[in-house]
This record gives C-alpha cells, sequence and structure tokens, in this order.
C-alpha cells in the first residue's frame, strides 16, 4: 500500500523497490491491495479518484513484479507459522511466501514489512526486515 498511496514511510519503500534488482510479491497481495484501497475509500482517507489511481498504477505495475504463487506446501507452511507465531492466515501467507523467496535469494532479500508481530516473525526466521 505504501507505494500507492502516501503513508508513514512510503519514501522509504519507494527508494527501496526503484533500488531493488526485483519486487518479489506473493500473489495474496493483489487481493490485499484491493481491500486496502477499499477500506481507505470506507473511511475517507483516499478520495475515489486517489483510489481509482492507485488501482490503475497497481494493474499497470503488477506485471512487472515477480509474483509467487500459492501452492499446497507453501500453505501448508503458513499454517504452520501462523501456530508458532500466532499470526492472522494473510500475515502468515506473506511470511511463508517471504520464507521461500529469502531461500531462493538469500540475504539478498528486504522484507518490506510494517507490522510488528509479522516483522517480529520475520526476524526470528533469519529474514531482513530492517529499514532506514
Amino acid at each position: 500500500m505504501k507505494l500507492y498511496a502516501q503513508e508513514q514511510h512510503s519514501d522509504w519503500t519507494r527508494q527501496l523497490v526503484l533500488s531493488a534488482d526485483s519486487c518479489i510479491v506473493s500473489q495474496i497481495t493483489w487481493v490485499e491491495m484491493c481491500a486496502a484501497l477499499a477500506l481507505k475509500g470506507r473511511t475517507s482517507q483516499l478520495t475515489h479518484v486517489e483510489i481509482d489511481a492507485a488501482r490503475q498504477r497497481l494493474r499497470l505495475e503488477w506485471p512487472g513484479y515477480i509474483q509467487l504463487g500459492l501452492d499446497k506446501l507453501l500453505v501448508s507452511a503458513a499454517g504452520e507459522l501462523a501456530l508458532t507465531f500466532g499470526l492472522r492466515a494473510y500475515d502468515s501467507l506473506q511470511l511463508a511466501s517471504a520464507q521461500r523467496a529469502h531461500s531462493q535469494t538469500g540475504n539478498k532479500l528486504v522484507f518490506a514489512c510494517f507490522d510488528k508481530q509479522l516483522s517480529a516473525a520475520a526476524a526470528a526466521l533469519g529474514i531482513n526486515t530492517r529499514f532506514d
């Protein structure tokens, strides 16, 4: 969301994505983004024009992200992470996706996460979550 609506840490997130070789997202991020945009509309944090602009940018930029699909192994891992760290369902899927990406990229991965519980769980798994 920080790429599509001005929030705390939006500038840092934009800079991180622009400087990265690639940006990896879980496919469920699409659903989370649409839900977050809808919430911002319901709570009058964004106007309908701003939501439409953000949605259009997301549609244009989405194919440029490396999208990690959901499969049986990822869903199973997410379930274990939910039990281990007491995470919500989508947070568990995001963390399982980050864990898979981390195993493929090593220490190059930065998990751009601003939820304290999810960030702590990622750090416990050895995934870099630091930001400036």
